[in-house]
Formats: structure tokens, sequence, C-alpha cells
């Protein structure tokens, strides 16, 4: 077992030595880890997603902080939901704008969202939404072309670049 506390990862991404995962919340909360061995990410006690009502009427209510539970913070939260999907490195020559940048990819916002973190991957120093307009399930960058392939929950494929 590699880490714990993980709640319906949808993309794993490797950058150098750092390990990425974009998990589903509960009703909210989608989360970015940035993936440590040993570590545990708290689900199913914490989280910043919403509480559900089940069926027979209860309540399940998560504990909001991870560090204070003894579990490790996402390096970003993002509450409402985004449905988010995928991860990926831009190259650096993709633009001379976008140094050091990710995609990130939404299911439920319909959005990419470019991202810079900090020099650590600790933390997102920015993030910019770019509507698209259709759920985006999957991300892959083709050095050759220099685009970025889409691949949509409607079985529409566009490039950006």
């Amino acid at each position: 077992i590699f880490s714990l506390g993980h709640r319906n990862p949808q993309g794993l991404t490797k950058i150098g030595e750092n390990l990425f995962s974009v998990e589903h919340g509960p009703r909210g909360g989608d989360e970015l880890n940035k993936i440590q061995r040993g570590k545990n990410y708290g689900w199913p006690i914490v989280s910043y997603g919403v509480k559900y009502i089940l069926l027979d009427g209860s309540e399940r209510i998560f504990k909001l902080s991870h560090e204070k539970n003894g579990f490790e913070e996402p390096i970003f939260s993002f509450v409402p939901a985004i449905g988010i999907s995928e991860i990926i490195k831009l190259p650096n020559n993709f633009s001379k704008l976008w140094q050091d940048n990710f995609l990130l990819a939404s299911l439920n916002g319909k959005y990419l969202y470019r991202i810079k973190f900090d020099d650590d991957y600790n933390k997102i120093i920015y993030y910019e939404p770019i509507y698209i307009g259709d759920r985006i399930r999957d991300l892959i960058y083709n050095k050759d072309s220099k685009k970025i392939l889409l691949a949509l929950d409607h079985l529409h494929y566009r490039s950006v670049g």
C-alpha cells in the first residue's frame, strides 16, 4: 500500500519525483493531492464536500480539517465540485506565456483550468478557468503538433493550441 484515504481517483500524473492525484469529493470537495508514500489523505473521515443524507434519513457529516485530524491536506479543494477528471503538465515549449503550467480537466464545470504551482508543488499559486463547453474526460499533449487533445463525453474531439 503506497498511501491511504483516497476517494474516487480520476487521474494520476507523475512529474519528476512527484505524484499527483485528482479525486472526486462527496457532493463537492474535489481534491488535487500530492501523493506521498505512507501518508493518509483522510477519506472517509475528512472532506471539504458537504454532508450526505443517507437513504435511512441519517446524515453523513465529514470533518473539515485534514491537518487537525491527522491527515494530509489536499493541495487544493474545489468547492463547489468541478467534476475533476485529469491533470497534465504542459511542456514549456507549448507557449512562452505558459511556463511550468499544468492543465486540469473538469466534467461538471466543462472547463480546463490552467494551473501554476509553487516551486515545491505544495500549493497552487493561481488558476485560470478556460471554458470548453463540454465535459472533459481526459487530456493528452501531442508534442509533435504542440496540441492538447481532449476526450469529451459527447464523442466530440477538439484540439487546443
